[in-house]
């Protein structure tokens, strides 16, 4: 279990990401930082005071950047510095601030923006310990709309995206299953609406905060999981230095690896696309 966790940002997202680490006890301390120093205390300060109301005793302190101290992992959430008209100068005065805190740990980016993993591996954060967390929460949106179209349940669907969500969504053709049978099978249609639904929305903040969540789960296991992330390639899929949706290997407090999966014509076409794309 790591120590301490920093959460910067205390919008909606921030807020939601710093109560569920805290009610699952996923580190021994969890920061939530803003530049608006009230807010982030008075949202600290509820969060621990629901402590012993629900059973958990995780220590949750506000605060602004200038509190971050030696953490062992970093969530960038909601702060204004990653409003998308603030990219990529704040962005990176940002990134910088939380390298110099956050050492070999890594560093999570919940907010979405695929840019924000660019630009901290651009700021000196190892590739490896740097992943975008909605492509989980987008993959969940994935599931449950190929769930309604098949009158089944979301749980009973696998399925992942790459590409460069939320504008550009690609389920691998044959990736998909439904109660462990291929999805083209059953419903040959059903993925490419899904994908129709999900694409250019980003989830809401309570699902992003628990993707970042799971994700955060993932990297300090000691078994690996496998999740889809937002992570800058270095070769892999035919790309270098593009921050992409792939499904990579975490544990250890690193991606580990990232998995290749085999792409036909067409999906190769949408996936250079998505790389390309600005």
């Amino acid at each position: 279990m790591p120590h301490t966790i920093a959460v910067i940002g205390a919008g909606e997202l921030g807020a939601t990401l710093a109560r569920r680490l805290a009610a699952a006890e996923s580190a021994r301390r969890v920061l939530l930082l803003d530049p608006d120093e009230g807010k982030a205390r008075g949202k600290a300060l509820d969060i621990l005071q629901e402590g012993p109301v629900d059973g958990f005793d995780t220590r949750v302190e506000g605060g602004t950047i200038d509190a971050l101290g030696e953490v062992d992992a970093a969530v960038l959430a909601d702060p204004p510095a990653l409003d998308a008209g603030r990219l990529p100068s704040e962005a990176a005065a940002l990134v910088g601030r939380v390298r110099a805190s956050l050492g070999r740990g890594p560093l999570v980016v919940a907010g979405g923006h695929p840019g924000v993993v660019e630009i901290a591996v651009e700021k000196g954060h190892p590739r490896d310990r740097v992943v975008g967390s909605a492509p989980v929460a987008i993959a969940a949106a994935l599931r449950r709309q190929i769930a309604s179209a098949v009158e089944g349940r979301a749980s009973d669907v696998a399925a992942t995206v790459l590409g460069r969500p939320p504008d550009r969504v690609i389920v691998p053709r044959g990736t998909a299953l439904m109660g462990g049978l291929p999805l083209d099978r059953l419903h040959p249609t059903a993925a490419r609406t899904a994908v129709a639904r999900v694409e250019g929305r980003w989830p809401g903040p309570v699902a992003l905060a628990a993707a970042a969540a799971r994700v955060l789960r993932a990297l300090f296991s000691a078994d690996a999981a496998v999740l889809p992330v937002f992570v800058v390639l270095s070769g892999e899929y035919g790309h270098r230095g593009r921050a992409l949706a792939v499904p990579a290997r975490l544990g250890h407090g690193r991606v580990l690896g990232l998995v290749e999966v085999p792409l036909d014509p067409v999906d190769r076409v949408a996936f250079d696309n998505a790389a390309s794309r600005r």
